[in-house]
This record gives C-alpha cells, sequence and structure tokens, in this order.
C-alpha cells in the first residue's frame, strides 16, 4: 500500500491510482476545504447558513475516476452568493501538500473576504 506522500507524488506525476482511490481522496479532499472554509468564515463572525455552502455539480464529479482539468466550484448563498475554484488535483491533494494547502487557503481567505465586503447574512431571508 501507497504512502499518502508516494500517492501525492504520482497524482503530480500524471501517474494513475486506482479509481477508487482517486473517488475517495476527491471525497476527502472536498470535505476538508468545505470545513475548512466554514471555520474561517464563523471566524470572520459572519452569520452564515451552512447549509447554503455546497459544491456546484458535487453528485455529478465527485465519483469521476480520473483527475480532470476542469476547475471545481465551492459555492456559498443563494442569491448573493460568492464562489471559488479548486482545482481537481487539489481536491485530491489538500491538505497533506504543503504548495496546494496554500493555495487553496488562498482561494479561501479571497472567498471570506469577499463574503465579508458582500455582508451578512448570505441567505435567501435577505
Amino acid at each position: 500500500m501507497a504512502s499518502r506522500q508516494d500517492e501525492i507524488r504520482a497524482l503530480k506525476g500524471a501517474e494513475p491510482l486506482p479509481s477508487h482511490r482517486v473517488v475517495q481522496l476527491r471525497s476527502m479532499g472536498m470535505h476538508a476545504i468545505r470545513f475548512e472554509f466554514v471555520v474561517r468564515l464563523l471566524r470572520s463572525s459572519l452569520k452564515v447558513d451552512t447549509l447554503s455552502i455546497y459544491w456546484e455539480q458535487g453528485n455529478e464529479f465527485m465519483l469521476k475516476p480520473g483527475i480532470e482539468s476542469v476547475p471545481r466550484r465551492l459555492v456559498l448563498g443563494r442569491r448573493k452568493h460568492v464562489s471559488g475554484e479548486f482545482a481537481d488535483l487539489w481536491l485530491l491533494c489538500y491538505p497533506e501538500d504543503e504548495e496546494i494547502k496554500r493555495l487553496v487557503e488562498l482561494e479561501i481567505d479571497r472567498m471570506v473576504e469577499q463574503a465579508m465586503e458582500r455582508g451578512t447574512p448570505l441567505t435567501d431571508e435577505e
């Protein structure tokens, strides 16, 4: 069984991993990124409906067996939405790869900043 660092090297080197492992890593990355976004929003004191934070077309791409070049969109809100784009490779390697972790966190910071500029709440109850 390959270590997590071996898997990251393989993914970054465009070497294939078993389909079930790609799906598992993508799912873990999606949950980790969403969780980190929620935590940062809460720390910013914004009033946020966490149910309105979702991966656009998440059910469609979560089970893809291979790496795709299409960026994935994480969305906050419904009417006054904020969104961020995350490369598929970022989902697969976050948070273990330091370079990718930095890129993901920059995008999350940008999203939080944008949410703060738009004010609260970011739900349909506005």
